[in-house]
């Protein structure tokens, strides 16, 4: 006469001990194994004596959905249960969403599919996540295909479907991305100060653009979401994006006034004088603003202009968002708090949130004198000066005037 279950533990490849159990049906035959989850037998009996409780201790791998069956409109905007408590709570956003669609159909469903949710243990994620090595993915790109199928085999899990989350039982991996080098300001310099024309092979779109990135640490879409409209005369409104989806709010749905230099606004009003309210970034009279690929590419000639070559780039991790490092940086490095520079790039945390709402706008004269130091020729010397709050700041100077000849004349209407 059989026990309802017998227990066994195993070492899983993370090195954790974990308990199993086999089960015996009405006929004594012996059905499993399958994981408990617990790391002693005692633990464990206890957590078979509560499935037994509920009649589930022999799953019924007869209605356990296979992961396909699963994943098939789990991402699906309409059809999702999932997606619909999701937007109850946090922001949906369409990235978000063909993100999780991508990592599903390409890379979880090829390996998983077949295979019965109560399957996908602890054990089964940590020979995938070797598999995955071996086929050569780095630990960054796997982790974040581990975020998706945690976040799917979690809803089982709260849905009943499978008895506990498999994920309690495995960790990411390592990170293994590697240090980003960031711009230096002599090459900061050498791009926008000392001849912005042959660098930039006198696009004056991409070379404001990637200047605005620098000095306010905008994100790319942002730029490109950019209107007339929003060019003050001593910051800039920064409410929307404009992405693949179309123009849209921004990635933290915030609204925020932006500081900037005078020569740096005088620059953005001649674009605006090109075309008008529409986007500051455009070649269609503000109809539709340019690419991101226009930028990125843009950006890569203006590197190697100045002899960083792409094979450094590359090491360095320099692309268009990477300015988003740069002005964080510079703005620390100038005696910023953290909470000041944060009020202008506006990365919030959400425990910060609520203190970065009581930031004191007059403070953003102290960004604009970092920006105008970065503006400054290379020759010139750091000049600093000392407020009633014994707090140096960087001095205001002015950087030169960019011709309204060099504008691109050419308006043609969005496809």
């Amino acid at each position: 006469m059989h026990n309802d279950f017998t227990l066994f533990s195993r070492v899983v490849p993370s090195g954790k001990t974990v308990v199993y159990y086999y089960a015996y049906d009405d006929e004594g035959k012996r059905k499993g194994p399958w994981s408990t989850g617990q790391g002693n037998k005692t633990q464990a009996r206890n957590y078979c004596n509560r499935l037994i409780k509920k009649g589930i201790l022999i799953p019924n791998t007869n209605v356990m959905p296979a992961f396909a069956e699963w994943a098939k409109d789990f991402w699906d905007k309409d059809k999702s249960q999932y997606l619909k408590e999701r937007k109850k709570r946090r922001v949906l956003t369409e990235n978000y969403i063909d993100y999780g669609i991508r990592t599903t159909e390409k890379v979880l469903i090829p390996y998983f599919g077949e295979m019965k949710l109560n399957q996908i243990t602890g054990e089964a994620v940590e020979g995938w996540l070797d598999y995955m090595i071996g086929e050569g993915y780095k630990n960054t790109s796997c982790n974040s295909y581990y975020s998706t199928l945690q976040t799917m085999m979690k809803y089982a899990a709260k849905k009943g479907v499978v008895a506990r989350d498999p994920f309690l039982d495995v960790q990411k991996l390592l990170n293994d991305a590697g240090e980003r080098i960031i711009i230096t300001q002599d090459e900061f310099k050498a791009l926008f100060v000392d001849g912005w024309k042959k660098i930039w092979n006198n696009d004056l779109l991409v070379c404001m653009a990637n200047k605005l990135a620098a000095l306010t640490g905008l994100r790319c879409c942002e730029i490109l979401g950019l209107k007339g409209e929003y060019v003050y005369d001593d910051h800039i409104y920064v409410c929307a994006q404009y992405d693949k989806y179309g123009y849209r709010p921004t990635k933290t749905k915030s609204k925020d006034n932006i500081p900037l230099a005078d020569d740096v606004i005088r620059d953005l009003k001649k674009l605006v004088s090109i075309n008008g309210n529409g986007f500051v970034f455009s070649i269609t009279g503000g109809e539709k603003p340019v690419t991101v690929m226009h930028l990125y590419k843009g950006f890569k000639k203006a590197l190697v202009n100045i002899g960083i070559s792409e094979e450094e780039r590359k090491r360095r991790k320099l692309n268009v968002h990477a300015w988003r490092h740069f002005c964080n940086t510079e703005l620390l490095k100038a005696g910023l708090s953290v909470t000041q520079v944060q009020a202008v790039t506006r990365h919030k945390s959400l425990r910060m949130t609520e203190h970065y709402s009581h930031f004191d706008p007059t403070e953003f004269t102290r960004a604009t004198e970092v920006q105008n130091d970065l503006l400054k020729p290379k020759n010139a010397k750091r000049q600093a000066v000392v407020k009633s709050d014994d707090k140096p700041v960087l001095k205001l100077v002015k950087v030169t005037d960019v011709d309204l000849d060099e504008l691109p004349k050419r308006r043609r209407k969005a496809s």
